[in-house]
């Protein structure tokens, strides 16, 4: 009995050990940064780095330069960027250019109120706006004001602005929102509300509509 104890104890406590240690390598995260000024605070609770003068700040995913970057928040989870902004994320191939960013690294959301213009090498698109949220987990690109995206495609050059653009990199589909238009090789729609897959070439109108078809 007890040597049938002993077994499951030591099965229980390998199980446990095992766990804590995926777990820790799970969501371990690592961070480099860089600048040629840099200002450090580790204060309890408040433990912050200060980056100036080419600054630079990277993870496994995403890169990013900087007039000023500050990390901050618990394991530096929070990311924030100011001034020339020059941003890659990896793993979607997107390269980004702004004014302002803020990234959260355990959300894996990137954040702007800036005009902000995004380069989406992986399907040759390029997106632009005066608000943007992305998120990493979901690759959905969401763009306010003066939204646009244009992208070159077998039907032609598609070109598509909106008050808010919804753009899904993986599924390569859009959701238009207030004062939808798009512009695809001749063709030409304009409504409240449209959805585009890129893929099948399905475009789908909604509320006020109008547009010009040729062919």
């Amino acid at each position: 009995m007890n040597r049938f104890l002993s077994k499951n104890l030591i099965a229980l406590l390998t199980v446990l050990l095992l766990s804590v240690f995926f777990c820790t390598f799970v969501h371990a995260s690592e961070i480099t940064f860089s600048g040629g000024f840099t200002r450090v605070s580790l204060r309890d609770g408040d433990r912050r780095v200060e980056l100036s003068d080419s600054a630079k700040a990277a993870t496994d995913n995403v890169s990013i330069e900087a007039d000023r970057i500050l990390l901050y928040g618990k394991d530096y989870r929070f990311v924030e960027c100011t001034g020339n902004i020059s941003a890659e994320e990896k793993e979607h191939s997107l390269t980004i250019k702004s004014s302002n960013i803020f990234f959260d690294r355990e959300e894996e959301t990137l954040l702007s109120d800036g005009w902000i213009e995004i380069e989406d090498t992986g399907h040759e698109a390029q997106l632009s706006g005066s608000w943007f949220e992305y998120s990493m987990k979901t690759s959905v690109i969401l763009l306010q004001m003066k939204a646009t995206i244009s992208k070159v495609t077998e039907k032609g050059l598609l070109s598509c602005s909106a008050d808010s653009i919804e753009y899904n990199s993986d599924e390569q589909t859009l959701s238009l929102k207030g004062n939808a238009n798009v512009s695809w090789g001749s063709d030409n729609y304009r409504a409240s509300y449209i959805t585009v897959n890129i893929d099948t070439e399905d475009v789908s109108l909604h509320g006020m509509i109008s547009g010009e078809v040729n062919g």
